[in-house]
């Protein structure tokens, strides 16, 4: 006798524009499971979902030139942990530019910041 567990259902939701740039879609949302049981991951010039990549992204993990998220990487970002090539904000904040509770960078702000002096 075997107890195997059926497939997981596809939980969330994803939709995205028609309109398409460099093969991207204009926006796309993406949030929850796909039927492999994979977290979706929205990708667009405008990406929106637990995990985003796109030029303007947000999400949990989130990375594309601007990022907003828990996690987020980019030329600017904002979150939680935020490293940015070139600012970063966030209450841990890695780049050139930083600003947070705890920033790292060149040129920083916040209440405790580390400045990298050169």
């Amino acid at each position: 006798m075997s107890h195997e567990s059926p497939p997981p259902a596809a939980t969330g939701f994803e939709w995205r524009t028609n309109a398409t740039w460099m093969g991207f879609p204009w926006i796309h949302v993406a949030v929850g499971q796909s039927e492999s049981g994979q977290l979706r991951v929205a990708r667009g010039i405008f990406a929106l979902g637990q995990r985003a990549q796109g030029f303007c992204a947000v999400g949990m993990i989130a990375t594309g030139f601007f990022s907003i998220g828990i996690l987020s990487f980019g030329m600017f970002s904002a979150g939680i942990v935020s490293v940015g090539l070139f600012g970063a904000a966030g209450l841990n904040a890695f780049g050139p530019f930083a600003y947070g509770l705890c920033a790292v960078g060149v040129r920083v702000g916040g209440p405790a910041p580390f400045e990298l002096r050169f």
